[in-house]
């Protein structure tokens, strides 16, 4: 719970999130595929089953309801599409009344206060069981209530607090210090969390809650407790549990100002460190799709730290938190519902990412919203149930955004599509993303009105909600002219042609261990780090088979996020395989290499040069051909032209759509030539690349350049 919560910028790097392409289109619609009708009557009313895993479904935030009430609405949260509640926390209140006397407890343990107690809250999650139905209970670590009368006794003592003077309330705290964050008061008197009796205490907590059925639990504060490296081992304590957890991290677990390298990589390695013990808040993320969406427009990236190689399988999505919403500024508060309808049906469709629906309270002011009062239902209505129930319905199909004409479209491979539009109703022309929605004509499960999908268009009538949700509701869908499965082999099934291997020299960099992460367009070979690479006794080369990853990007560490030990760096893309055989040797070379004659003989070196492609600087000086830049069709007699630089959709500005289109060149997605192709050739040395991307994203949101937006003549 951080008072002190303010709006973020949109973030231009969030274009290169892992897995996800970003696309700017108007297409026009291509209506070669017979269309099948797909009716959405025989699950109108029905709840759509998830896995059972809480990160795969969305969740119900009941925020400040009595346990009793949430048990009593079961039926209808089922109905929703919902796979887990949340509630607020069971420790004890020093005074009643007002919501945030529960995020000041008085005890470490399970105490009744105003929702409830223990027999209540074991009662909903045996009765929650019934329906599916997981429960995460949100529990308070980081500091108690700040009367040390009204606390346990058994934890007044001095040594179980911190007494740093620093207070978020005196504005005397560092914000990009992590010691102080860690450290501070907010407001209330800060646990001493390096204190083993505090972390074998939250241990205890956790399985106490585990043995009367609750499934989940979300950590308060999280970014003020501090993590191993930092010489606290409170994470890697409670993680013991082996419940299902996240962690509330406002912003970010530090400020850093984006412009320093060494600040965003320090924040994304301590994100990463979260997520070896628990999943986290991408609350960023959420500031920018609803600020956007009030603003009247799309947003147009997807995830904020996922494009920090944060996996997004450890991240949890809001469109308003009780944060945005109930404190005393808290700035959603006056955002209207439907917005944040809009906001949640793109947060909530993704796949991998749960998103949090806040259950809004009826009253606004601070001290008006009541602990034990249960809030709004309108989670039941069908502009936010068949959110949920699309993403059960579309459970591990891989997912792809794209905006267009003011309308977000989040399509799932071989499944469905979600349309929101930035404000209003009415018709809409849409690319259907990566051609991932299966070709058919489906009833919109919110307005009921019909849509057409081809293998390159979604059209028809969105209704009054802004919102349409097509996924498969009984009937048929015609698939003999569906060409969504065949745009990517990379499904993690092996693929036949001989085997694609990637080899690491590591002679030159002596790490002690060497992981090889693979990423696609539909999914990952792991979680990050990736897969360890075991060393090849014939040729002394790391080896991993990349078979069901051929056409995928890889990115090698020591495993251990030491920034040192890793390449590309962080927000790079990942190095092209392009479905053959690679090395990477010694200055960062990445090159074909054939498996049947791969021998010591055949590991590149500092002075091997004439096969190599050197890809840290965007820059080449072999003789070989680079696998992952488009081609210049320049010629010694071409024509002299005006050319903006940047501008590579020629619509006469540079902007972050220009950044995307360059970004998909570069993965051979699309082909850029002539005017395009000089505009969007950035850094001029004959190649479109990724580094051309981001120095556009980074010109789109302030940063200075000789080049870019300015007017050069170029051969075309």
């Amino acid at each position: 719970m951080n008072p002190k919560r303010t709006m973020c910028a949109i973030l231009a790097a969030s274009m290169l999130t892992t897995g996800v392409v970003l696309t700017q289109s108007t297409a026009t619609a291509s209506a070669q595929t017979t269309a099948t009708p797909v009716s959405a009557a025989s699950t109108e009313n029905m709840p759509v089953s998830g896995s059972g895993n809480i990160a795969d479904g969305n969740i119900l935030h009941c925020f400040d309801w009595t346990f009793n009430d949430i048990k009593a609405e079961l039926p209808n949260i089922a109905a929703a599409g919902f796979t887990s509640v949340q509630t607020s926390p069971i420790q004890g209140q020093s005074d009643p009344g007002a919501w945030y006397w529960l995020y000041q407890p008085t005890h470490l343990n399970l105490q009744a206060n105003s929702l409830g107690g223990r027999d209540e809250l074991a009662s909903l999650c045996a009765e929650a069981d019934k329906y599916g139905i997981k429960v995460i209970v949100d529990v308070v670590f980081n500091h108690l209530a700040g009367a040390h009368e009204k606390i346990d006794p058994a934890f007044t003592d001095s040594q179980y607090w911190h007494n740093s003077g620093l207070n978020s309330e005196h504005n005397n705290v560092d914000w990009t210090n992590r010691w102080q964050i860690t450290h501070c008061d907010l407001g209330m008197p800060d646990l001493n969390s390096e204190h083993e009796v505090i972390q074998q205490k939250a241990l205890a907590y956790a399985n106490d809650l585990k043995s009367i059925g609750v499934d989940g639990i979300r950590w308060d504060a999280a970014k003020h407790i501090g993590l191993p490296s930092e010489g606290t081992h409170f994470w890697d304590t409670v993680a013991g549990c082996g419940l299902w957890m996240y962690g509330e991290i406002l912003d970010g677990p530090l400020s850093f100002k984006e412009e320093d390298q060494g600040q965003v990589q320090h924040a994304a390695s301590l994100m990463n460190e979260y997520t070896k013990y628990i999943s986290v808040t991408d609350s960023k993320y959420g500031d920018v799709v609803t600020g956007t969406l009030t603003g009247g427009n799309v947003p147009e990236g997807y995830g904020v730290w996922s494009a920090r190689n944060v996996s997004d399988a450890k991240l949890v999505y809001w469109a308003e938190s009780h944060d945005t919403y109930s404190n005393k500024k808290g700035w959603t508060k006056n955002v209207d519902q439907n917005v944040i309808d809009r906001s949640y049906a793109i947060v909530a469709s993704r796949k991998n990412t749960p998103a949090l629906y806040l259950s809004r309270p009826f009253a606004k002011g601070e001290n008006d919203i009541q602990g034990g009062q249960k809030g709004s239902t309108h989670y039941a209505d069908k502009e936010v149930s068949e959110i949920n129930k699309f993403k059960n319905a579309n459970l591990g199909k891989a997912d792809y955004y794209a905006t267009s004409n003011g309308c977000a479209v989040i399509t799932r491979q071989g499944g469905g599509a979600v349309l929101v539009k930035a404000s209003g109703s009415g018709h809409v022309d849409v690319p259907n993303g990566g051609k991932y929605a299966k070709p058919g004509t489906y009833t919109d499960h919110v307005s009921g009105n019909t849509f057409t999908v081809t293998a390159d268009t979604i059209s028809g009538d969105i209704g009054n909600t802004g919102i349409a949700v097509l996924y498969e509701g009984g009937g048929t869908i015609d698939t003999s002219t569906d060409t969504s499965t065949n745009q990517n082999t990379d499904t993690g099934t092996v693929v036949p042609g001989g085997s694609v291997n990637i080899y690491f020299d590591n002679s030159s960099y002596n790490w002690s261990s060497v992981y090889c992460y693979i990423y696609t367009d539909t999914g990952e070979n792991a979680k990050w780090p990736g897969v360890k690479m075991e060393k090849d006794s014939a040729t002394g080369l790391y080896k991993l088979n990349a078979d069901a990853f051929k056409n995928g990007n890889a990115m090698f560490s020591d495993g251990n996020n030491d920034a040192g030990k890793r390449y590309p760096a962080d927000q790079q893309p990942g190095l092209p395989i392009g479905g053959k055989s690679k090395i990477f040797g010694a200055s960062n070379s990445w090159s074909d290499t054939d498996d049947n004659k791969q021998t010591e003989s055949d590991k590149p070196s500092e002075t091997d040069t004439s096969t190599e492609t050197t890809t840290d600087t965007g820059t080449s000086t072999d003789t070989g051909t680079s696998t992952d830049t488009a081609t210049s069709t320049e010629t010694d007699t071409a024509t002299q032209v005006d050319v903006l630089m940047g501008d590579a959709n020629q619509d006469g500005k540079v902007s972050l759509r220009d950044a995307s289109l360059v970004l998909k060149a570069a993965v051979k997605k699309t082909e850029l030539t002539g005017a395009a192709f000089a505009a969007g050739d950035v850094d001029s040395n004959g190649q479109i690349t990724a580094a051309d991307s981001l120095a556009i994203q980074r010109y789109d949101i302030g940063y200075p350049s000789d080049t870019i937006g300015t007017k050069v003549k170029k051969a075309v």
